[in-house]
């Protein structure tokens, strides 16, 4: 009897360790992946798009990766390599991605570019692209077809998806255990370019149509819940049989809500049929509708924020619209894409240094679930090595350490290897403050160069640019880095500092600005920062949230005198990087 006891267990605990890979929400606004058991952070970066299609790319750039410190590469699979002759399948280019992958200590979201990348079809197999009259594209205005394919074809969508349900049955038999795979993205950047709609002669029929009764239903269900945009844009009391401009209006942006609907109900084909075969989480991303543009300049139709309504009745299949961002007022595109029911993930970003502090405030602000930089196998190891970074040599990881270690110009490492060093070292413990108010951030610039935090101990932390004491090297320049800093909680008056280029001050939160006798202050009892050997290969900590952060085996020194301006100050400069951990006492 315990024998069998014994086995029982064992079995319940190895199907435990291999349970399947899902998207883990925290409310509707803050998820993480869960793979192999445990929440992750996605702190990655995104391949450029052919980047991933030779074994020898594939093997230098997630070397490079790993160096990097991410532990989540975003890697194109796309089409024309999957199925270069129709019916015939070839797995090759999946299957370095994940031997390489796995051999880095890296987890992969793969990027399906199927019948669209970036509104094009120009990922499609030749086989497909040259048959237009089984595979036919959309139409602008005046009947001229375009290299897009139509979203409203069966033939298209029929082709599409037998390649990704191949791909899926694939990687359920490669890495369900491994688990190696742990998201998917649906087609890429989808939308219409040059015309905010198809105007062939099936879409136009379809659009002068009655709206379909799937999303009837789902605005009078939802109507207290829609999108502010949605529900503006309504002209009368939603009823069956309506058609799309009697509902909408007539105008371009009622064309492109009918657009979105027919590529939310494609996508939705897909991921479904992916889902039924091997259930991954799986999103979509957007280009962004900025700079004034109208849709048709922008793509229209895509996954965009005031659209998300559209896009959750038509394809419930994904989890999450990801925002690709390549434009200015990273808080303003941060704030439309973290909504109740879409939590944060930004699959692109422009790749800049300054992506490093986006990375801090966006786990921190805004609990996101993952941030990765475009094009990431370009940025540099190290921030005096550009161009010189060792990827296009044949050495193994050791070897490139110690080469870096030799040369004479090495200064530091880059900014977003050393916010992402900090990340990994604190991972669990931001996992565990998500959607709490034990954890926010701040992100300085130029315009704002002071932030508060209220924190659950009644204190407030004011935190200011450090330009703003006056002596560092750039104080008085004109134009002030952007910085950023975690605060996370980890006990009663006890906090870590994770970021760069900020100093902190503190007060107790009830007390006015102009200090009376009686009024308690608050004083520094301890500050240590950790100190994290770059040059090491382990760049995953052990911290806790719990009591206090976990500090053993770590390297610390200790802050009292100038570094913290003599306990009135917590302070990291510009162009450093640390965690600083940090205790508060009140006094009268």
């Amino acid at each position: 009897m315990k024998r069998v006891v014994i086995i029982s267990i064992v079995c319940i605990l190895s199907i435990l360790a291999h349970a399947q890979v899902r998207l883990e929400h925290r409310g509707g606004s803050t998820a993480r992946i869960v793979a192999n058991g445990k929440p992750m952070l996605m702190i990655g970066g995104e391949l450029g798009n052919s980047s991933a299609s030779n074994l020898g790319d594939v093997r230098r750039n997630f070397r490079h990766l790993h160096q990097l410190g991410l532990n989540t590469v975003l890697a194109p699979i796309t089409w024309e390599l999957i199925e270069p002759e129709e019916g015939k399948f070839d797995m090759t280019s999946l299957d370095n991605i994940i031997d390489e992958a796995r051999s880095n200590d890296l987890k992969v979201v793969l990027l399906w570019f199927g019948a669209w990348k970036n509104s094009m079809s120009c990922y499609a197999p030749e086989w497909f692209k040259r048959d237009t009259q089984r595979f036919p594209r959309a139409h602008t205005r005046d009947g001229k077809p375009v290299e897009e394919a139509s979203s409203l074809s069966a033939n298209v969508l029929d082709a599409d998806r037998r390649a990704f349900v191949r791909i899926m049955e694939h990687l359920r038999k490669r890495d369900s255990k491994e688990q190696t795979v742990i998201m998917i993205q649906v087609e890429n950047e989808i939308g219409m370019i040059d015309v905010p709609r198809d105007y062939s002669e099936d879409a136009t029929k379809l659009y002068q149509s009655a709206i379909p009764q799937q999303l009837t239903d789902y605005l009078k269900k939802n109507q207290e819940s829609l999108h502010p945009y949605i529900k503006e844009k309504i002209k009368s009391q939603v009823q069956s049989n309506m058609t799309w401009t009697e509902l909408f209006g007539e105008d371009i942006y009622t064309e492109e809500i009918f657009q979105t609907w027919t590529y939310a109900t494609y996508v939705e084909q897909i991921a479904k049929a992916g889902r039924e075969v091997y259930d991954l989480p799986m999103y979509v991303n957007v280009a962004l509708n900025s700079r004034g543009r109208e849709p048709g300049q922008y793509p229209s139709g895509g996954p965009l924020a005031h659209l998300i309504d559209l896009w959750h009745c038509g394809a419930p299949s994904i989890d999450v619209l990801g925002v690709d961002i390549y434009d200015k007022g990273i808080k303003s595109w941060f704030d439309k894409y973290h909504l109740p029911n879409n939590p944060l993930f930004v699959p692109e970003i422009r790749l800049e240094d300054k992506d490093a502090m986006y990375a801090l405030y966006a786990f921190g602000h805004h609990g996101a679930m993952g941030f990765c930089p475009f094009s990431i196998e370009d940025y540099p190891l190290y921030a005096t090595a550009k161009g010189n970074d060792m990827r296009d040599m044949d050495l193994s990881q050791d070897d490139q350490l110690n080469a870096f270690s030799n040369m004479k110009e090495q200064k530091s490492l880059s900014p977003l290897a050393s916010v992402y060093r900090l990340l990994r070292e604190v991972e669990s413990s931001i996992i565990a403050s998500q959607g709490t108010p034990d954890m926010d951030a701040v992100l300085l610039d130029n315009e704002q160069r002071e932030a508060e935090i209220i924190t659950p101990d009644g204190i407030r932390l004011t935190i200011k640019h450090s330009y703003s004491l006056g002596w560092e090297p750039g104080a008085k320049d004109e134009i002030w880095p952007e910085v950023a800093c975690i605060i996370l909680r980890l006990g009663k008056e006890d906090y870590l500092a994770i970021g760069s280029g900020v100093v902190i001050t503190y007060s107790p939160a009830e007390t006015s600005a102009i200090w009376q006798p009686g009024d308690a202050r608050i004083g520094l009892a301890k500050c240590e920062a950790l100190l994290l050997d770059t040059n090491s290969k382990k760049i995953t900590g052990e911290g806790k949230k719990g009591d206090g952060f976990d500090l053993k085996d770590k390297t610390l020194r200790r802050l009292s005198g100038d570094q913290t301006h003599q306990g009135r100050h917590v302070r990291i400069p510009v162009g450093e990087f640390e965690i600083q951990h940090f205790r508060l006492y009140r006094y009268k």
